[in-house]
């Protein structure tokens, strides 16, 4: 019956000088399996000279010399070879190569280590059968450097990952302060700059829902109100996407605006919020800018829109405060509608003669501001604005 061996033992009995005999055949091993690796695996071929060579070198050396002073003492730390294969793992990450090569590379040279110990073996007369032991530890050998190689890669790509969504954070939070997307700053996020952006407004603390984002999308989770930045618009499977990732949660969906808007399209976005938590316009998970420009102009600046009705209908302030409004509420449909007396009375549910006593008022007090072209848009502006959020003062 065939014993399992654990990672990392070696089954014994292997002769206690065995390791002695192999001590002198390092160098030669190493040269031996750097060859071949250039030769057999072509990910390799431009690697084993030069710098790379060097570091290639020193972790063929180090996972050898690991593997004799086990066989010396099977009490000795894989620390260090642990190590190295951690590095090589992670620097196959960030060279942007999966782990095929590298472990290709360890079952070939491993291959080569087996062979020159049953050469090294005769030589000394070691007992074949005894030498042929270790072949189940050198399978589990690289089990082991396998395993600590796709440690070091997968923390690697974790560290990218991390590093690159920083950068592109940073990046998105330079953009709206209006700094906009320096080509070094961009450079280094990996992003290419678009021409149109469409932003996407989150509530203050909302949580990055950890799903996938497309590429080119900007994202900053940390800051006290997250955002997104999308290159171009977001509409039909993209806008599916988007209400996949943030499943229910709030968000306003920005205007689409050159990049170097962004900074203005952001504070509508978040304007829409503020209206929305205002009762002005309906809320809803998902909000458009686009559903709702003329209500985030006409009321861009409220003290503004109120000084100007305090202007244009102060000559109503000698009315009472429902009769004002009444006046106010039928000099709206009529300049939306420009309609008859019927007509408007209907849209009103009051008599026509109502509209046409209303109106007689209007005109006496209001006077030529109905008539002249400016005055009467600035009217029209501030009852839109009125009936979007309620009466200013007179």
């Amino acid at each position: 019956m065939t014993q399992t061996v654990e990672q990392g033992d070696l089954p014994g009995p292997i002769p206690p000088h065995f390791a002695e005999i192999m001590w002198p055949e390092v160098p030669s091993i190493v040269d031996e399996v750097l060859l071949a690796i250039g030769e057999s695996i072509p990910e390799f071929a431009h690697r084993t000279t030069g710098k790379h060579g060097q570091l290639l070198r020193r972790g063929v050396d180090c996972i050898l010399t690991s593997f004799i002073r086990r066989v010396a003492d099977p009490s000795a730390s894989f620390e260090a070879r642990d190590a190295v294969c951690r590095q090589l793992g992670r620097f196959e990450a960030r060279e942007g190569r999966s782990l095929d090569s590298l472990q290709a590379a360890y079952r070939l040279g491993l291959r080569l280590v087996w062979r020159r110990s049953v050469e090294v073996g005769n030589r000394h007369g070691i007992d074949p059968s005894l030498v042929a032991t270790m072949g189940d530890s050198i399978i589990a050998f690289i089990g082991d450097l396998a395993e600590q190689s796709v440690r070091g890669h997968q923390e690697e790509l974790a560290r990218a990952s991390k590093d690159l969504r920083e950068r592109r954070a940073r990046l998105l939070r330079h953009i709206l302060d209006g700094g906009g997307a320096v080509p070094e700053r961009a450079a280094r996020a990996a992003w290419t700059p678009a021409e149109q952006v469409t932003l996407v407004a989150l509530r203050a603390g909302a949580a990055d829902p950890g799903g996938p984002l497309e590429p080119g999308v900007l994202a900053d989770w940390a800051s006290a109100e997250p955002c997104l930045l999308y290159p171009g618009e977001i509409a039909g499977e993209r806008l599916r996407r988007l209400e996949s990732l943030l499943s229910g949660m709030s968000a306003v969906i920005s205007v689409t605006v050159p990049l170097s808007a962004a900074p203005s399209a952001m504070r509508w976005a978040r304007r829409v919020f503020s209206l929305a938590d205002e009762g002005i316009i309906a809320g809803a998970p998902l909000l458009r800018c686009e559903d709702h420009l003329v209500t985030l102009w006409l009321l861009a600046d409220h003290e503004l829109t109120e000084q100007i009705a305090r202007r244009e209908f102060a000559a109503l302030g000698s009315f009472t405060t429902g009769r004002r409004e009444r006046l106010l509420e039928t000099l709206g449909v009529w300049l939306a509608t420009r309609g008859t007396a019927a007509d408007i009375g209907e849209q009103l549910k009051v008599h026509p003669q109502t509209v046409r006593y209303r109106m007689r008022q209007l005109e006496s007090a209001l006077g030529d501001a109905l008539t002249e072209p400016d005055r009467r848009f600035a009217i029209d502006l501030v009852l839109r604005a009125r009936a979007a959020k309620g009466s200013f003062g007179i």
